[in-house]
Parts: structure tokens; sequence; C-alpha cells
């Protein structure tokens, strides 16, 4: 055969491939995309997109009802949950399928990325509530009936299956049974370990785990399972190289060793709950929505290295951190911020506002005593001094703003390549990155907490339980 035959099938194939498989994209292997939760890809999708196929609406059963109805001790209502961790059905998707775990039929599903049609289902014995993670060709996650489960991506078939716990007692929940150590955390992988916990209540033992992702033991190099007291495990974990992040819910998350189990510390104070967050390229930890007593709900931003607290947004919602910018939906506006500039100014904000609060604190106690005076007049020139620097800070925080617009999608938010995906109450808006300015929008059934960008495709999952895949 000559060569000229050689060059001209071998370009015929690859015609014939983008054709009929049009899906060469980015995968989104696990919840929001990778093990840092950053909801960031590099697939940029081909706007405008239509719709493709969705799903027929079956709500969600979520884990917890809901917030409380009003914090009587702060006076605040409408309160946000602390909890929701699974108000929809998330997605992943890889190699021409999406999946979704069901807190409704308590089961995975499989769907053709194309179609929408459904190519298996994998059942187990309660709530699926947080998507399947894929890796190396299979699915691993956790389910309500207390184990953690691996699958084959393709056929549904399982591999293998992990109890977290010896014990089988069961519990009442949502008009089902489920096990008393139920995997809440989906299940994240890291190299060849799998990493999930076992967990519902604080006075229970809550159980962690580091499976050989291949066959589920833990008893080889890397591997374990630790038992702890006095904590919950609630939504999906996160991981940098070194750590391993548990959020607990109404409690402030927790940091562990990655390599052993160990129980480091807990990142923020009482009250710094929530389920959502992220972590930064530089490990900088984000977390929080939902309710901090005497707030609206806000989000908070960690050290990286040395774990303190450096700044909150207050009434964020959703936020992407993609190099040296910082995407943030709060009190119904999105923004642009120059990261470091952004950081570096709230730093010293949050540094000045802990010493006025300390010098007023120990003026109070001194004014009454007349030999301390002249201690007085000192910590009132600090308390002023402290004062007209947060003055000075908040007049050039807006200088680190690049763009502010309207938007009513405060939900979810994604970066897909140059373009921000965000999901609010019926709606789903695409934003260019560099100006802010709305570019695309489609409507959906119900709140858009779910958003997938992978292959070519935005899937959108809402809390009605109805799944939509948009395209070209």
């Amino acid at each position: 055969m000559k060569l000229f035959d050689v060059v001209a099938k071998a370009l015929a194939c690859v015609l014939l491939v983008s054709l009929t498989h049009p899906l060469l994209g980015e995968d989104w292997p696990t919840y929001q995309h990778d093990n840092r939760r950053s909801g960031v890809t590099g697939e940029q999708l081909g706007f405008p997109l239509q719709r493709i196929w969705q799903t027929r609406p079956v709500a969600p059963k979520t884990a917890w009802s809901g917030p409380a109805k009003w914090d009587s001790y702060a006076n605040i209502v409408d309160l946000k949950s602390m909890r929701n961790f699974d108000p929809v059905f998330y997605t992943t998707a890889a190699q021409g399928y999406a999946y979704y775990g069901s807190s409704s039929d308590d089961a995975v599903h499989c769907l053709e990325l194309e179609t929408g049609h459904e190519a298996w289902v994998f059942f187990t014995n309660g709530p699926v509530r947080l998507p399947p993670t894929f890796h190396q060709g299979n699915l691993l996650f956790g389910s309500d009936d207390g184990c953690v489960y691996s699958i084959d991506a393709r056929s549904g078939q399982q591999n293998w299956k992990v109890h977290t716990s010896e014990s089988r007692r069961k519990v009442p929940n949502n008009g089902k049974l489920i096990s008393m150590w139920p995997c809440r955390t989906g299940v994240l992988v890291q190299g060849n370990i799998a990493y999930c916990a076992g967990s519902l209540l604080p006075w229970k033992s809550t159980y962690l785990f580091g499976l050989d992702v291949g066959t589920g033991t833990w008893q080889g190099s890397g591997q374990y399972k630790r038992t702890y007291e006095q904590m919950t495990a609630q939504g999906a974990m996160f991981a940098s190289a070194e750590h391993l992040y548990l959020s607990q819910g109404r409690q402030a998350p927790l940091m562990f060793d990655l390599r052993t189990g160990d129980l480091l510390q807990t990142v923020g104070s009482s009250g710094s709950g929530g389920v959502y967050g992220l972590l930064a390229d530089d490990s900088t930890f984000v977390h929080g929505q939902g309710q901090k007593r005497g707030s609206e709900g806000e989000i908070r931003f960690f050290s990286g290295k040395t774990h303190d607290q450096l700044l909150s947004y207050p009434l964020a919602t959703s936020i992407v951190v993609s190099g040296n910018r910082i995407y943030v939906h709060a009190d119904r506006v999105l923004r642009a911020i120059v990261r470091d500039e952004y950081m570096q100014l709230q730093a010293g904000k949050t540094q000045a506002q802990t010493d006025l609060r300390a010098d007023k604190k120990k003026k109070k106690q001194l004014e009454s005593n007349a030999s301390q005076q002249d201690q007085v007049a000192e910590l009132e020139q600090r308390i002023q001094a402290n004062t007209e620097k947060i003055k000075r800070i908040d007049r050039k925080v807006p200088s680190c703003f690049l763009w502010t617009v309207n938007s009513d999608c405060p939900l979810s938010l994604i970066l897909a390549g140059r373009t921000l995906i965000a999901g609010g109450q019926d709606r789903v808006a695409a934003y260019d990155t560099q100006t802010g300015r709305e570019t695309w929008t489609t409507r959906v059934s119900g709140r858009a907490y779910g958003l997938t960008a992978s292959q070519g495709c935005l899937i959108v999952s809402t809390d009605r339980g109805q799944i939509s895949c948009f395209g070209q």
C-alpha cells in the first residue's frame, strides 16, 4: 500500500470519528470536577447552547429537612441551611457518559451523554446522596445503606463493597431504613487510595477510611480505618497533596493527615459550619455558606499554611477561585476580584478589627481605675488608629474589583474555559470572565444547584429532580 493511501485512510478515520463521536473534551470525573472541588474546567463550551435532552423529574429526598425556622438569640429569620449537601442529583461525566446518584430510588444511574438514554442502573439499599467518582474505568460512591461501592463504569457490575461499620443497625430516616453509619461524604480518590467516612450522629462513632481503590481493603500501606468520637461527616470531602478536609454541617470543618488519617485540627471557630467550599491552588481553604450566629451567611477564607482565618465574605453563596481571580456571588451581585490585592487588604482589615475589639475590651476594664488613665489614653489612641486603618482599607477595596454585575443566579457557580456559568431559580446564565457581560441564558425547572461542564455539554440539575443537558 502506498504511503499516500495510508495517510488518506488515516485522515478518513479521523474525520469519521470526529463526525460520529463529537464528545471529545474534558471529563468531569468527580463532584465539582476535582478533589479541590474547584468547579473549574478547561472545557470551553460553544455558546449558544440548546437543550439536547432532559430527564423526567423525580424529586430528591434530602438527608436533612432544612434549616431551623429562626435564630432567636441573634433574631435572624429565613435562615440558610448549613447541611445542604444533596439538594439535587449532582452529576459527573466521563468518556461519553453522565452519572448520578439518587436519593429517591437509592441507585446510581448511567446516561449516554449524547442522547440521555439510560444505559444501566445500579441499586443499593439506601439513598446515594453524592455523585460517583470516575477513576480508571470504575465508579466509586457511598450510600446511606452504610456501604461504599466500586462498580464498572460501562456495565454497572459490582467490583467490591465495603461496610462502614461492623454493626448493621438501622434507623428510620425520611420513610426509609438507613444505616446508623451512612456514607454521606461521597468517595474521593487520590492516587490509589479511596477516602470516605461513615457517620450520622455526633454521639456515635465516625469511621474514616483510606481504602485500596482496586480491592476496597484498608490493611496496606497508606490505607486505614480510623475511629473518632464527637464528630459528624456531612458532604463532600476536600483534599490537597497532604491534607484531607471534612465538613460537619453545623460544626466547624476538620483537617486530617491524608496519609495516616490522623486528626490534626479544627479549621475555624465554633459556629463556622457549612458544607460548601473549595481548596485554592495554594491550599487556601474556602468554606462556609449557611448561618453563623449573628450573620446572614458567609464564606470564610483560611490560610493554607497556618489555617488561621484570613477573612470572611458576608452574604456569599457561591464562589470560584482561579489563579489570581476570585469570582463570587453575594447579595444579588456577581463580582470579579483581583485575588492577591484583595486578600492582602482584607487580611489587614481582619487584624485591625481583632486588635480593635481587644483594645476596646481592655479600655472598658480600666476606665473605672483612676490610676490607669495613662494606659486608657494609650488605648484610645490605638483604637482611633485602627478605626482609621479600617476606613482606609474599605476605601481601597473597590480598586480590587474588575467588574460587578447584577445577577439573580446565586445558587451555583463554575468556570468553563473563559465563561462563568451560574445557576439560579428556574434559570441558568453564562457570563464573560473579562467583562461580566451575560452572554447566554436558559430556563430550567427549579433551583439549579448542580452544574457540570464536560465534552461540549452543560448538565444542569435542579431541586425538582430534573437533569437537563445543553449542547450544540
